[in-house]
């Protein structure tokens, strides 16, 4: 009979189709649901034995900077910031502030910052001594 596919080609038909829908959904989902995201690796400088990562979130037209700090004494705030450059010739000047590190960790959320331009210019994440701010503790390249 005509319009009849046999058992094989139907099977095949359907999962053409169904294929067609997912991949038409994902594109959508792709371009209105997607976030970006990065990790940076926060790796000791002068002796500190500190360490950790940050999470870099893109959240609508903000950035979410999550610090995760090991190695931070008990009781101490130490400061973070995003500064320009690079570890090996950091800008002193911080461009954003993150919330002070306490008991190993932040969350800050950059207003109007796009993680596209954190990651394609030169910045670090910085954190720096709490008994002497000049001092850095740790610091991680966001590439």
């Amino acid at each position: 009979m005509m319009g009849r596919l046999s058992g094989n080609a139907a099977i095949a038909a359907a999962f053409t189709i169904a294929l067609c829908g997912i991949a038409s959904a994902t594109a959508t989902m792709g371009t209105t649901h997607a976030a970006s995201a990065a990790t940076v690796h926060v790796t000791a400088q002068n002796h500190s034995g500190q360490s950790g990562t940050a999470t870099l979130v893109q959240k609508g037209s903000d950035v979410v900077v999550t610090l995760t700090m090991s190695g931070i004494p008990a009781g101490v705030a130490e400061p973070a910031h995003i500064h320009p450059g690079t570890c090996a010739k950091l800008n002193p000047s911080p461009k954003y502030p993150l919330t002070n590190a306490t008991k190993g960790t932040t969350t800050t959320t950059i207003h109007n910052v796009r993680l596209a331009s954190l990651l394609s210019g030169h910045y670090a994440i910085n954190v720096h001594n709490a008994h002497n701010p000049s001092i850095y503790a740790a610091c991680g390249d966001i590439k």
